[in-house]
Parts: structure tokens; sequence; C-alpha cells
């Protein structure tokens, strides 16, 4: 009868007053590293320039011909005579991009037919030039060389845009618990195996790095396992098939990339071993693959810290893991602050399904744990013995068991989230 008092006045008290955080700017700069990494992961930017000045064309050509994943494939110039060239429209259409000069630009403007996105650079800004970058149906004007780096980033978001659009990236599923032993390290591992029982392709990114816990929950503690740590060396050349070398396929299914490697590392301090990882590299393997497989689910740190905000800015769903004890709720409450502001801030909105997890005895209803967070739970998962035993063996719970069903429901109402949302993935 005391328990059930105290808590309900902690309850009024959450309910009443909103729980404020307080958020740093995040390091990560999402939308630039996002981009970047999707363009040295994928096929190169098929480039073609026609600029009818020979000096000013290898001038523009020695600069743009050095940024990585950018493929020179045509190059038109009013030499040699244009009797001998093939029309430059036509040489340029075949190129993903086309850079051109005012006077090809007016070329382009009057061809026939669609035209990839154009380009247009020129050493000096007019009116005319203006005019004629209107009529070509340009991306942007440029003046040579003063904004030469801000066309090189003009590509590149255009790049980004046409190859998100060209091929159907995957869903990425952050999972985050709203404090220790509300059940993330669970939920997330049953919830790959479930993706990879509905038949996607799918992968789980332990993303935390101090503790690695899937190493250990996983079985994966002996032999030579690869990780995140092995890709420090190449971060700033990260391409998918380094990413793709440092997975390791599970039983059920499903491909993990681990944050720690489990070699000698089990007697280590848990932030005091193994180098030291980006954040920005995290965001990297998780863009690259979203671009292999249909569902990548983020094993979150139990902090809100810069890597968790990191992982939030990238997600598209956010599985708040939370218990129905009261600081488990406390904890949520602060979680989806912090999602909402970080995605307000970045113009990022992430669906937010609130899973309860029976991992503690119940101090309050579902009912009351809804009107706490101002959210209704997608889903429950049954408390069940068998979760312990089988994590502490390094192995999944067993499909016939309770948790294990509610989990495979999960992912189930995920799917059907996402298609209502018009993803056919």
């Amino acid at each position: 009868m005391v328990g059930r008092t105290t808590s309900n006045g902690m309850l009024g008290e959450l309910h009443e007053r909103p729980v404020g955080v307080d958020v740093a700017p995040s390091p990560l700069e999402p939308e630039t590293k996002l981009r970047d990494a999707a363009l040295r992961g994928g096929p190169p930017i098929r480039a073609a320039i026609a600029i009818g000045d020979v000096a000013f064309h290898h001038e523009v050509l020695d600069y743009v011909g050095r940024e990585p994943g950018l493929e020179i494939v045509a190059s038109v110039t009013d030499e040699p005579p244009r009797s001998e060239q093939r029309p430059a429209v036509g040489v340029l259409t075949e190129a993903d991009i086309l850079l051109v000069c005012p006077r090809f630009g007016r070329e382009v403007a009057h061809a026939v037919g669609p035209a990839p996105p154009v380009f247009l650079v020129a050493q000096e800004m007019t009116v005319p030039v203006l005019r004629t970058a209107i009529e070509a149906g340009a991306q942007g004007a440029f003046c040579w060389p003063e904004e030469r780096t801000d066309l090189v980033d003009a590509i590149r978001s255009s790049a980004a845009r046409a190859a998100a659009t060209a091929r159907p990236r995957g869903a990425v599923i952050a999972v985050l618990a709203s404090r220790g032993g509300a059940g993330a390290t669970f939920i997330a591992t049953h919830l790959a195996a479930a993706f990879a029982g509905r038949g996607h392709r799918a992968v789980l990114v332990d993303m935390d790095h101090s503790f690695g816990d899937l190493t250990a929950v996983l079985g994966l503690l002996e032999g030579e396992v690869r990780s995140v740590e092995d890709l420090v060396p190449v971060a700033s050349e990260l391409s998918p098939d380094h990413v793709s070398n440092a997975l390791i396929r599970h039983d059920a299914g499903f491909d993990v990339l681990l944050a720690r490697s489990g070699r000698g590392r089990e007697e280590a301090h848990p932030d005091e071993s193994g180098p030291s990882v980006p954040v920005g590299l995290y965001a990297a393997c998780a863009a690259l693959l979203a671009g292999e497989f249909d569902r990548v689910v983020l094993h979150l740190p139990r902090a809100l810290e810069d890597l968790t905000r990191a992982a939030l800015w990238i997600a598209d769903q956010v599985v708040l893991v939370t218990g129905l004890d009261l600081m488990a709720l406390y904890g949520a409450r602060r979680a989806l602050d912090a999602i909402r502001f970080d995605g307000g801030r970045a113009g990022a909105h992430p669906q937010i399904a609130v899973v309860l997890n029976s991992t503690r005895r119940a101090e309050v209803t579902q009912a009351e744990a809804e009107r706490v967070l101002g959210l209704r739970a997608l889903d429950r998962v049954r408390s069940d013995p068998s979760v312990a035993a089988a994590q502490g063996r390094g192995r999944l719970v067993p499909g016939r068991r309770p948790a294990w069903r509610d989990v495979a429901r999960l992912a189930q109402r995920l799917d059907q989230v996402r298609e209502a949302q018009g993803d056919a993935s």
C-alpha cells in the first residue's frame, strides 16, 4: 500500500513537470557524413565536361577530376573542330551529371529530350550567364575559381539524391534502452533474427563500444572475431567491401557488426581496451549497410551520449525499450525529449515505437506508463526466465518461448508501420 502511494506520487511529478534535456550540438554533421559515405561506397559519379575554352576546360578538369568517387566519362571543347566530334549533347547525356560553360549551356537548353543534372561554371558571373543557367535548367551557376568548392559540394549532393532515388534504402531501426537492464540487448538481437525470419536481409550493429555486450550475448568471445575496430585504419576510405568483410554471419540468418572482437577483452577495462572508434565511422557503416540490407538494427549505448545522438539522427525508426518501473519511465521521458529535440533541430523525425519489456516487477500499469510518456506502446514483451539463461550461454531464446514470439510480433508491427508510410521494401 505504501509502495503504491509512492508510485502515484512520482507519476504525478513526472506527468506534471516536463523533464528538461541539455543537448550539446552533435559533432557528426549527419547529412555531410552520410552523403560522403554513400559516395565512397556506391559506384562512381559519371561526369561529362563541356567547356569551350581549352585552358579553362583543363583547369576545371584537373580540379574536379581529383575528387574521389568522380569519374570523367566525356570531355568536349571547341578544339579539335566540332565536325570531328560527336555532338556535345549526345555525349553529355550519357553521364550522371553535366558540367558546362555558358556556350554549351545554351546548347543543352535547346536540346530535345531529358538531360542529366546540369552545373554551369563561368569565369565571370553576368546576367546573360545566369539567364543561360536558368534556360538550361541548371542545378546551379558557379564562378570559377572562387566557388569551385561549392561546385563540388553541389555535385556530391545531387549524386547522393540520385543514388537514393535509384535504389531503395533499407530501414534503420535504433534500439534504445530507457535504463540499464531494460532489455535493449535482448530486443535488438532477437529483432534482427525476427526480421531475417520474415525474409529480410538483416544486419545487427553493436554501437555500444564501451561494453560490447553483443560479443558475449551472441557467444562470440572465442577465436579471431572481426569487429568495427578493424575498420578504424580504413575509416578515411571506407567502402562497402570493408564493412562487409567485418561482418559475422549468425546462425539465425542475420549478419552482425560487433563493437568489440572479444580477443583478450574479457579482463580489460571497458574504456581502456581496443582502438578509439570515431563517431562518424559508426554512422558511415550504418549508411553503407542501409544500401545493402533491408533492415539495419542499431544496438545503442546506454547513455544519451554523442554516439547515441548520432544514431538517432540517421534512424528511420526508434524502438524505445522501457519497463514499468519508475526509474525506467524517468529514463524513457528523458530519451523521448532528446529524440524530439535533436530530430527537430536536424529536420529529421524518426518514428518512435515504445516497447514495454517486463524485466522487473511492475510498479505502474501500462495505461499509467502511456499517460506519462504521452505515447501508446506499440507492443509489450512478456517476462520470460529463459532470456537470462540463454544470454548467459551466448544463445538466442528458443522460438517457442513467449518472449521470442512477442519480439517476432514486434518485427511484424514495425514492418506494418513502414508499409503504412509507403515503404514496400
